[in-house]
């Protein structure tokens, strides 16, 4: 409000960039581009009885103390709850992850794409479930078999065994929630990062059912 009133009424310019550009724009589109429609397809109650948590593009910690704390409960209440924090730095959210992965700055696509393409190569698409509810699959995958785990090592800077337990966690998980926020939606290919995490929950079935989801937080 004050910075409105500073541009607008002081400065005298109408020029003025809004959080919601910065904040949720990328998710927005992506989910958009996905469903149709501007949907989260999960809630908070889903970080509580799911198998798997990934946390990517977020210092939950300090950015969600709150709901961060509510996950610390439910890892607490259920042990074989797992944690993976997929960030550069190693913040204090990493105190809970069972995997950290230090990808390197804006490979986010290359991860997940590399994680689609695996998961196709496990046999874990589920194909029923793609020709009921989805569409553009073959096209993807097409795009996705480019990267081997080789290159997606190279392009995400981090050792392949690491990476296959990121991708053998997802693939094996029966329910997963993608947590992401601003380190994935602040970026000129924000909208490419969602999009990558929300393919990986559509081939693989997971989500619209309890603890799954690709959940962007903001």
């Amino acid at each position: 409000y004050i910075a409105n009133k500073l541009m607008k009424g002081f400065i005298g310019s109408a020029n003025i960039d809004t959080n919601s550009r910065l904040c949720m724009s990328s998710a927005v589109a992506a989910y958009k581009r996905a469903f149709g429609e501007d949907v989260v397809p999960c809630d908070y109650t889903d970080l509580e009885c799911t198998d798997l948590l990934v946390i990517t593009g977020s210092n939950a910690a300090w950015a969600h103390p709150v709901l961060f704390q509510r996950i610390q409960r439910a890892k607490l209440k259920n042990p074989n709850m797992k944690v993976i924090v997929v960030d550069p730095r190693k913040t204090e959210t990493c105190t809970i992850a069972d995997l950290h992965l230090p990808i390197k700055p804006g490979s986010d696509v290359a991860l997940f794409n590399g994680l689609l393409s695996y998961a196709n190569a496990q046999g874990r698409i589920d194909k029923s479930a793609v020709d009921t509810y989805a569409e553009g699959l073959e096209e993807t995958l097409k795009s996705a078999n480019a990267l081997t785990l080789d290159d997606v090592a190279e392009v995400c800077d981090l050792d392949i065994n690491s990476i296959k337990a990121f991708f053998d966690a997802f693939c094996e998980a029966s329910s997963v929630v993608t947590f992401y926020s601003m380190g994935v939606n602040q970026s000129s290919a924000g909208v490419d990062k969602a999009q990558a995490i929300i393919n990986c929950h559509l081939a693989m079935d997971l989500i619209a059912k309890d603890g799954c989801g690709p959940f962007s937080i903001t």
